[in-house]
């Protein structure tokens, strides 16, 4: 009976499959971890690459520019290794032992950049976070073209093609998940959390994305019972690669043929020529793409760079960080996608506009260019905010006025008056571009300044100003004189690169027989110990934005407010005229004026740009190429990113330009010229006959839950 009823069954699936019906599977459970394990890589690579940029630039001390050229130098190796990664996936151990043994590499990466973020430690943090670094662009970029292409594997199709295309929207959607989650998350942490004796928390904010891949390698591992294992079936990269090495030697040796490829077919089959024939006229497409991933991968460096200096206050609600703008792009994705799909495009088309792949993309590469306008002209406007920092060659000297008098200046040197200014009562001023060197300070106040106190109106004081620093005076009165005082050290108008002000004590306390506490209070409070008999300064501290009470002991002296990217000078000393101590704040450095949102209009720009030219391109290329060579375009793809970043890299290094903005600009009209060539080579372009098997367009989006990771 058993025996029968199986039969019936069997002829009764056999008869449906006849019919064209879709066998109905139960959904591979073995998937779920694989989706995890996705979620908790992405999450780890963007919360880390989050705040990348402002610790190579604050933690390690680099330059923007060798920061930018760091961060770009690890984003090129991301996306050259996938390539290494397929091949021995495909030729060697299979996916699912990349994945694992690749990940062990990628746990070991992270495990060194958290490492080299404790203070405490006392090892190299330069060496071991490059080290790390370089380590984590082996990991992601190894393991970048396995893990979707392993969850396709457990899938059997045709009977399963409905539930393969539900996993690879939920693949996507743990993408967006954790990248947008830890894009937030992590920056916060840098920020607002303390430990190790620092204001900031790096090795957390870095040892987060480390657990979490040290978690996806473990559930990576846990679904191993449940996975179907495909063994290496070759990589198509090598042949595609020999057939055109062995064509290309062929044509050098001068053998005639009617296309230089044909030249292949009497050692590869006919077919894989033909297929390459077609995948090099769409690669002749991509020579232009490098520019634009130039540009679109900036986001995570130079943008971030300018957002550091910019307000991010938002009242009540805290302060928008400078690395957690990178944010909106994966949020506009997700609403701008659905958008183009059945609105924009549909909408365009009824004017006979933008229907043509090629179109949207030359249209989203201006776009690119013009959301780079848009950074340049807000670049100029950020500019009269900026630290004036002494360049190469000279310094300058920074003059605090305690006396409530106007104050004549006289700098000298060996070659007689150098420059003659005058200070109002209680403010500050900076002398600029003095030659580094001995000057000789007279300072004078008027006979009407003090009568009844001041005995001594004049007096004279040896300066040494040092090359790129800044050198402090502080205009004080002792006793019956007036008295100039060369602090020791130099005053840093460098901004905070977090969401924070700067403040320097400097203080003058008079004959005390100990030491006095001062202290900022406000929701949180900072203190300093102030020193007796002497002019002093302190060191900078970093400082929350906000409003704070000024207390010396149990007394109040005032109040100070400090604000985004300001540097300050916080006097206390008596007051010349009552003999109380009383607080004065000087800005050193002007605080960031201009609103962190003000980067949403760039951000914007360049996400609609990269829906119509990344989005739409790589849908078009994979729809013109035979369905054997779609990895073959997935690599090409990639390396297109990687040499992107190498322009970047290179203009970086070149330091042609004086100003960011100027940048800017030259990239914008790099990008113009790019899509002009662009043009060209659509014009030129004949577009291959798109079979039932290959990819359809429809509307330049295939997958609206497409999030432009470059992980087909």
């Amino acid at each position: 009976m058993g025996d029968l009823e199986k039969k019936r069954s069997k002829e009764e699936e056999v008869a449906a499959t006849d019919r064209g019906e879709e066998q109905k599977l139960p959904y591979p459970k073995s998937v779920f971890f694989i989706v995890g394990n996705e979620f908790c890589e992405r999450f780890s690579y963007y919360g880390m690459k989050a705040i990348l940029s402002i610790y190579l630039k604050k933690k390690l001390h680099f330059t923007e520019d060798k920061a930018t050229v760091i961060y770009h130098t690890f984003s090129m190796f991301c996306y050259f290794t996938p390539i290494f990664g397929a091949m021995i996936a495909d030729q060697l151990l299979g996916k699912f032992k990349t994945i694992v043994y690749i990940s062990i590499i990628y746990v070991l990466g992270h495990l060194l950049k958290t490492l080299a973020a404790i203070p405490t430690l006392g090892i190299p943090p330069v060496e071991f976070s490059l080290i790390g670094l370089a380590l984590i662009a082996i990991g992601t970029g190894g393991i970048k073209p396995c893990v979707s292409a392993f969850g396709g594997d457990q899938f059997k199709l045709p009977e399963q093609a409905r539930q393969l295309q539900t996993f690879f929207s939920i693949f996507y959607f743990s993408i967006n998940a954790g990248s947008l989650i830890s894009t937030v998350l992590t920056p916060a942490i840098r920020e607002d959390v303390e430990c190790f004796g620092d204001d900031t928390c790096y090795s957390l904010a870095f040892g987060i994305p480390a657990i979490l891949m040290l978690v996806a390698t473990v559930i990576i591992i846990m679904g191993k019972p449940l996975y179907k294992m495909k063994p290496p079936q070759g990589n198509i990269l090598t042949r595609v690669f020999g057939s055109i090495g062995y064509a290309v030697k062929k044509k050098i040796d001068g053998v005639p043929a009617d296309h230089w490829m044909d030249l292949a077919k009497d050692r590869y089959e006919p077919q894989l020529v033909e297929d390459v024939k077609c995948v090099l006229r769409v690669l002749v497409l991509y020579l232009p793409l490098p520019v634009w991933w130039a540009l679109f991968d900036q986001t995570g460096s130079r943008w971030t760079f300018q957002a550091t200096r910019m307000n991010g206050v938002v009242g009540d609600a805290g302060t928008i960080k400078p690395d957690q703008m990178q944010v909106i792009n994966p949020l506009l994705i997700l609403f701008l996608l659905p958008l183009f799909d059945k609105v924009l495009y549909p909408a365009f088309a009824k004017f006979n506009m933008l229907q043509k792949p090629l179109q949207r993309m030359t249209a989203g590469g201006i776009l690119t260019a013009a959301s780079f306008f848009i950074s340049g002209f807000l670049e100029l406007e950020m500019m009269k905010t900026y630290a004036k920092i002494p360049a190469v060659g000279f310094s300058e000297i920074h003059f605090m006025n305690n006396i409530p008098c106007h104050v004549s200046l006289q700098l000298s040197n060996g070659t007689g008056l150098v420059q003659e200014e005058a200070i109002d009562k209680l403010e500050n001023m900076v002398l600029r571009n003095l030659e580094p060197g001995k000057y000789s300070l007279d300072m004078e106040v008027s006979s009407t300044c003090l009568p009844a106190i001041l005995t001594k109106r004049t007096e004279q004081v040896e300066v040494m100003t040092h090359d790129k620093e800044v050198t402090a005076v502080f205009l004080g009165v002792d006793g019956g004189a007036v008295l100039p005082t060369v602090l020791d050290g130099h005053d840093d108008p460098e901004k905070d690169d977090g969401a924070n002000g700067r403040i320097k004590v400097v203080y003058d306390m008079g004959k005390l027989e100990k030491s006095t506490n001062l202290t900022l209070k406000s929701d949180k409070s900072y203190s300093f110990d102030l020193q007796p008999n002497g002019v002093y300064g302190s060191n900078y501290s970093k400082i929350d934005t906000g409003l704070y009470d000024i207390m010396m002991d149990d007394a109040k002296l005032g109040n100070i407010t400090i604000d985004q990217g300001g540097v300050y000078s916080l006097i206390v000393a008596r007051d010349p005229e009552t003999n109380i101590h009383r607080s004065l704040t000087h800005t050193l450095t002007t605080p960031n004026s201009i609103h962190i949102l003000w980067l949403f209009p760039q951000y914007f720009v360049i996400t609609v740009g990269e829906i119509m030219f990344s989005v739409t391109g790589l849908e078009f290329s994979y729809s013109q190429a035979p369905e054997s060579m779609k990895s073959v375009l997935q690599a090409a793809w990639l390396l297109t990113v990687a040499f992107g970043n190498i322009i970047v890299i290179i203009v970086a290094e070149a330091k042609a330009f004086n100003d960011q903005a100027s940048e800017f600009f030259m990239f914008a009209c790099l990008m113009l010229v790019d899509m002009g060539i662009f043009m060209w080579l659509a014009w030129r372009y004949t577009p291959r006959f798109v079979g039932s098997r290959d990819i359809p367009m429809k509307n330049g989006v295939a997958n609206t839950n497409f999030k432009n990771d470059t992980e087909m």
